[in-house]
């Protein structure tokens, strides 16, 4: 029998043929199942939206409060007791609407008296013609001496000034009775009943009650002096504000964040700036038919102060932030995608104003922002801005 000097070394060379074997036999395998490569994946789809440039209104607020066009206080103009209250408390109330008696039987009294006091100075007054008749005749023929009838014309001119006293009298009285009632001077919204039936009032003195008129109600804030004269000739109109066509331009924000769904027109602007706080007032007139509007609330007064054209506007969901960085993705002709950096203005509703990074007509993504990939291509959907939306 024939043996090696190395008794290992053929089981080692038998486990080297037996591997390449294998191998052999797993590259034959691999390459009978080659085929052709698979094709590349399609390109994202997203939305676009091409970059305007437009005209867009520049807002401005200020902190206003409304108050009523007209207020009125009620107060008796004659003494007396009060005697029938005619109203509900905080209800509407119309012009000439009878509210408040004040007991008449003191003023029927002296309109009683002032009356038979002119009855008797016309008495009087016929009585004195009389005398004049009968002692002219007898003066005349010597019959009567000329005092007497002197004394009988001082007496008709006597009457007559009694009678003219005693009309002004009788006029006070009425005027006294028709005062013990009392009317709603205008329409609008009744306060407080602040005196009751029973008590005694004082002519000029007593507060019955107020009444504020409440359609339309006016809202009062106030502009700087620099905002003032910046806006340049818009002033020198008495028109600080950019007006709209239906002459109704600004909004009014209440407390809670909802806009009143009526908008305000300019009433006027205060005569002389206010020399402690150096603003001047603006009254604004707001339609209040259904009474929302009350004398005192806060809120912000919004207005358009001037139009900025050529501005360049980008959807606020397009523009992506990092380390303070702002960025937008914009899409090419050849539908590949680039990451540019912009700076940014104010926001101007759903949109950022560009100052710098993009130009008029360039593309954007605004959806599928996350699937674009700078370097890249897409298939891009146009969504354009309808710039009609885009006015004040």
């Amino acid at each position: 029998m024939h043996t090696t000097r190395y008794p290992g070394l053929g089981n080692l060379r038998h486990l080297i043929r037996l591997a390449v074997g294998i191998f052999l036999t797993l590259t034959s395998a691999c390459g009978r199942q080659e085929g052709p490569a698979p094709p590349p994946p399609a390109p994202p789809a997203v939305v676009v939206s091409p970059v305007p440039a437009a005209t867009i209104p520049l807002y401005r607020e200020y902190v206003a409060r409304t108050e009523a066009r007209e207020t009125v206080e009620i107060r008796s103009r004659v003494d007396g007791y009060l005697e029938k209250v005619l109203f509900t408390e905080g209800s509407r109330v119309k012009s000439g609407q009878l509210l408040f008696v004040i007991d008449q039987r003191p003023f029927k009294a002296a309109l009683q008296e002032a009356r038979g006091s002119l009855a008797q100075a016309q008495a009087s007054l016929s009585k004195a013609k009389r005398d004049v008749a009968r002692l002219q005749p007898l003066v005349a023929e010597a019959a009567a001496p000329q005092v007497d009838l002197d004394n009988a014309e001082s007496a008709v001119e006597f009457s007559r000034a009694s009678i003219e006293k005693g009309k002004a009298a009788v006029a006070m009285a009425e005027l006294n009775l028709k005062f013990s009632e009392i009317y709603a001077p205008i329409g609008g919204i009744i306060g407080k009943q602040d005196v009751t039936a029973g008590n005694l009032v004082s002519r000029d003195r007593t507060l019955l009650t107020a009444i504020s008129a409440w359609d339309p109600m006016r809202a009062v804030f106030s502009i700087s002096e620099t905002d003032y004269l910046h806006l340049g000739q818009q002033a020198r109109d008495d028109n600080p504000f950019v007006p709209r066509k239906d002459a109704a331009p600004f909004e009014l924000i209440m407390a809670d964040g909802a806009v009143y769904p009526h908008r305000g027109s300019l009433s006027f602007l205060e005569r002389a700036l206010d020399l402690t706080t150096g603003t001047l007032n603006v009254y604004v007139s707001f339609p209040n038919p259904d009474r929302l509007l009350r004398p005192g609330l806060f809120g912000r007064i919004r207005v358009v102060v001037a139009a900025k054209p050529d501005t360049l506007l980008v959807p606020q969901r397009s523009v992506q932030v990092t380390q303070g960085v702002s960025s937008v993705l914009v899409v090419g002709e050849d539908d590949s995608v680039a990451q540019r950096v912009v700076t940014l203005g104010e926001r101007f509703r759903d949109f950022f104003i560009v100052t710098e990074g993009l130009k008029p007509g360039e593309r954007v993504v605004v959806e599928g922002v996350q699937k674009a990939i700078p370097g890249r291509k897409v298939r891009p959907t146009e969504q354009p801005v309808n710039l009609e939306t885009l006015g004040g």
